[in-house]
């Protein structure tokens, strides 16, 4: 798989977060320290030296870069990965951009102690999701990502219709996420988003399971 074009984004991303981490911490105090996480209720609980806290996504970023660029060699189903490299590619590219603002979210944090930014985080998420909702409906099964369950990948008319429908509920409830973010706790709204999705796509993927063709004429053959 042709995987240029993802690591040259990929690389320009974190040149770009590592740039600006080194300016941060030009103007940070001695001693300063940022946030890395937030809690349920969207406020930041844990804080780390800045000295190396800044350079922490960075990092990360350049792991996962690395995880995605090796990945296809250890897909079982690799030439369905081929065929979905569009979805491969955007995950790839749609998680590298999601870190670089989670980023400089901790980098304001860090410069503005006390700020709130948990609404901000949410709404990222919404946008990531609507991007993977772009090409869900594209893909063909694999065990790299997509609604695995136990019916997706032993039924490929249960996978394709499944990840049409998911595609959809993905935009939808990322387009919604995106407003509830904004309107909503930032801990609800998360927990809104991932219930319906999940629970619906899960469901729906036993019900196209139930109704495969394939499988029907499969059972009616061992009886």
């Amino acid at each position: 798989m042709n995987n240029r074009s993802a690591l040259t984004i990929s690389f320009a991303v974190i040149a770009a977060m590592t740039a600006a981490s080194v300016l941060v911490l030009l103007q940070l105090p001695p001693g300063a320290t940022m946030p890395i996480h937030w809690n349920k209720d969207a406020v930041p609980d844990h804080a780390v030296p800045a000295s190396y806290g800044v350079f922490m996504a960075p990092a990360m970023a350049a792991l996962l870069t690395l995880v995605f660029a090796v990945l296809p060699l250890f897909e079982p189903r690799r030439r369905n990965l081929e065929s979905s490299r569009q979805f491969f590619h955007a995950v790839w590219i749609g998680i590298i951009l999601f870190m670089a603002v989670i980023h400089a979210m901790e980098l304001y944090a860090a410069m503005h102690a006390g700020v709130q930014l948990g609404e901000f985080v949410i709404a990222a998420v919404a946008l990531l999701m609507i991007l993977i909702g772009n090409y869900l409906g594209k893909t063909r099964s694999m065990f790299f990502g997509g609604v695995r369950t136990p019916w997706t990948l032993s039924s490929e008319y249960s996978w394709q219709r499944t990840h049409a429908l998911a595609g959809k509920l993905f935009i939808l409830g990322g387009a919604a996420g995106f407003a509830a973010a904004l309107a909503l706790p930032a801990a609800l709204a998360a927990k809104i988003l991932a219930l319906g999705i999940a629970g619906a796509a899960v469901g729906m993927s036993y019900v196209y399971w139930r109704n495969d063709p394939d499988r029907a004429a499969e059972d009616a053959a061992h009886q």
